[in-house]
């Protein structure tokens, strides 16, 4: 073996070592897109409308179906079918928000069946927002989940583009916020709004059993998840079983490519995920420079 060929082998062993690690580790080289307020709330649904691709036009109709016994949305604007589908599922599930079981990787519509199949079963947040986002684009109204990062207590929100006014607005099911207004600026408020807002000036429209209510907005939201500036991930799809596939996962593992936006008052940057890329392009290059030196030594023991 020639002294090129040692060299070439421990070179390949070490990239294989240092990308075993990494792949170990890969949730520390992921790839970030850092959202800004103009991404994230510019005229138009863009690409939060991918999320609507993942379902079927016969999920879409069954979810039009159960919503039509319970629900009037002919004809309504997309602020009235907003309240009307946030007050029939929150009606339906609030009493059994709890301890939730491991039901997130099934769709939207399978959760809703699951859910109403019996009483005992939990719910949370993502639940709400999971299903509230499925059950609004049946009806024609973009919706995304965003997730507020707060450290060992996770929430999900929606937020639903109005397009009577080019506006995103915030919904949170699970406490009972279908919309936020504020008083002073008669404005309802999207996430960002809210996390840089006085909460004392908002005024919530809340379900209640047959009708919506106005109540004072409770501060204990807003105090307990924007009270350190934590990050919030704005999510494209919807659809775990679809985000999860090996195809997406090796494409997220290996290209610029995200899920999700994030804001983020502390970014750490792509450094890391570009390293990656390195050394993935060193390893494939150390093996054929090493299946090159094995070929040329067959070839010269045969001449």
């Amino acid at each position: 073996m020639t002294f090129a060929r040692k060299n070439t082998i421990l070179l390949f062993s070490l990239l294989t070592v240092i990308n075993i690690i990494i792949f170990l580790y890969r949730d520390h080289f992921i790839y970030h897109k850092y959202g800004t307020y103009s991404s994230l709330y510019s005229s138009g649904i863009g690409n939060w409308k991918e999320s609507l691709g993942d379902y079927s036009n016969a999920e879409l109709q069954e979810a039009r179906n159960i919503l039509h016994f319970s629900v009037d949305t002919k004809e309504q604007s997309s602020r009235s079918k907003i309240l009307g589908i946030g007050k029939f599922l929150y009606n339906r599930f609030y009493r059994q928000l709890g301890k939730a079981q491991n039901i997130l990787a099934t769709t939207p519509l399978r959760q809703y069946n699951i859910l109403s199949s019996s009483d005992s079963i939990k719910l949370w947040c993502g639940n709400f927002a999971d299903m509230f986002c499925f059950f609004c684009w049946s009806e024609g109204v973009p919706s995304r989940l965003v997730e507020i990062m707060n450290s060992g207590n996770h929430h999900v929100v929606n937020e639903c583009y109005l397009s009577e006014s080019n506006e995103w607005v915030m919904v949170d099911l699970s406490d009972n916020n279908l919309l936020l207004m504020d008083k002073e600026s008669n404005r309802f408020e999207n996430l960002l709004h809210l996390r840089d807002s006085t909460p004392s000036r908002l005024i919530s429209l809340q379900a209640a059993d047959s009708s919506i209510v106005a109540s004072p907005f409770k501060a204990d939201f807003y105090n307990k998840y924007f009270g350190n500036g934590n990050p919030i991930f704005y999510y494209y799809r919807l659809n775990d079983s679809a985000i999860y596939r090996l195809q997406e996962k090796v494409k997220r593992y290996f290209l610029p490519v995200a899920w999700y936006e994030e804001v983020n008052p502390s970014p750490s940057g792509n450094g890391a995920f570009y390293l990656k890329e390195i050394f993935a392009v060193l390893w494939v290059f150390a093996l054929f420079l090493l299946l090159g030196q094995i070929i040329n030594s067959k070839k010269n023991r045969i001449l």
